[in-house]
């Protein structure tokens, strides 16, 4: 008998509900109490922050990674010593962003367990997961739709899971996430305060250049809208598309971290992707009767949104061809755990369709201004989508 847990969802109005941001308040939740259906239209759909309790109480990790109410420095040291990790100084500034460094996981803790610090080190994005193939965490079942760290699994790319393990005081900068997709945090262990903007209220923070503050001050910005969360151990926070953030730790704390993608935030992405380009093609506009004027701006598109347009749709497709292969058999099991059920499916074909729609309409694809290969292969894909949705 088959062990994976099916999900489906019950959506009939596929458009996104946007919300008066202004008016809500963020959710407290507990994991056991909400199904997948209810969150993905509730909180996903709606681009709802919120808090979930109880999240990791059965995690290995859980178990293996604290003693005796602390962090368990031996087990570390012991089972992940000789690898690297990416290491951010909370003190030291370059270019409006954190020094990096790597470190061996057992220096870190050497430093981690001193109570005499004289740096504010802080073990981020590390990809723990795939450097030991081992799932020492269960990816929570309303994030299971999850098309980012799926393609990524797929093509063996870097995935978007990470682990953070940091002392009191280090913090991560002001940001939106990503690609502008969602993200998940659970803490393990320890204690989180999250500052969170509404989309929108960021631009009230920028300069006259258009940048944004290393960290939002309340203090300096009377008029922002922004709520203020506190993760405690155990609980997760899910972070919706377009909600700049910024996080303390207020105790020594390890969470687990994913940025993902799905087909209640697609659209935000795409859209996102768009503005991005308009950005670029603005900021070189001087260059642009060159003949590499289009290849520049992808280029650089790459580098600062981190996927260009080529990219976008290989993921679009790639997504879109497991769900029609899903449908004619070939079940996608998510994280080897969960299934996607018939409505689910379709409603992500549905979702990718449109966003394939917005595609053809863009000037780079009616002037055919990107390989051929690739406009090839989206237009198929439209039309195998419209043949599986008959």
């Amino acid at each position: 008998m088959s062990k994976e847990i099916p999900i489906d969802i019950f959506i009939t109005d596929e458009k996104i509900q946007y919300e008066n941001y202004s008016q809500i308040q963020i959710d407290c939740i507990n994991f056991c109490d909400i199904e997948y259906a209810n969150f993905y239209s509730k909180y996903m759909l709606h681009n709802l922050p919120c808090i979930i309790k109880n999240v990791s109480n059965n995690w290995k990790c859980s178990n293996d990674w604290i003693k005796n109410g602390e962090i368990n420095y031996e087990y570390f040291t012991r089972e992940y010593g000789e690898l690297d990790a990416p290491v951010a100084d909370c003190d030291e500034i370059n270019f409006n962003a954190q020094c990096k460094c790597n470190m061996k996981v057992k220096d870190y803790m050497s430093y981690l367990r001193n109570k005499n610090k004289e740096k504010l080190l802080y073990l981020k994005d590390w990809h723990l997961r795939r450097l030991t193939n081992y799932n020492f965490y269960d990816v929570p079942i309303i994030f299971a739709s999850d098309w980012l760290n799926e393609y990524a699994l797929d093509n063996k790319e870097d995935d978007f899971m990470f682990v953070y393990i940091g002392p009191k005081d280090t913090w991560t900068p002001f940001h939106a996430d990503v690609y502008s997709s969602y993200s998940w945090s659970v803490n393990v262990f320890g204690r989180k305060k999250w500052i969170v903007l509404p989309p929108g209220e960021e631009a009230k923070l920028k300069d006259s250049l258009g940048n944004l503050p290393l960290l939002f001050d309340p203090n300096k910005h009377k008029d922002v809208k922004y709520y203020e969360v506190i993760q405690e151990t155990g609980d997760g926070i899910f972070v919706p598309s377009g909600w700049h953030h910024q996080v303390f730790n207020s105790l020594d704390t390890i969470s687990i971290n994913h940025n993902f993608i799905n087909s209640c935030n697609v659209e935000f992405v795409w859209r996102s992707l768009e503005d991005n380009l308009i950005s670029v093609e603005n900021e070189i506009g001087e260059f642009k009767e060159t003949p590499d004027f289009i290849s520049q701006c992808q280029l650089i598109l790459k580098s600062v949104f981190g996927m260009d347009f080529e990219i976008f749709i290989k993921f679009l497709v790639h997504i879109a061809q497991k769900r029609i292969n899903h449908l004619n058999g070939n079940i996608c099991i998510l994280f080897n755990t969960y299934t996607l059920q018939k409505n689910h499916v379709t409603f992500d074909l549905y979702k990718i369709l449109k966003i394939i729609q917005f595609l053809e309409n863009h000037p780079l694809l009616t002037n055919k201004l990107i390989s051929q290969n690739i406009l090839t292969k989206l237009l198929h894909m439209k039309n195998n989508i419209h043949n599986i949705l008959k």
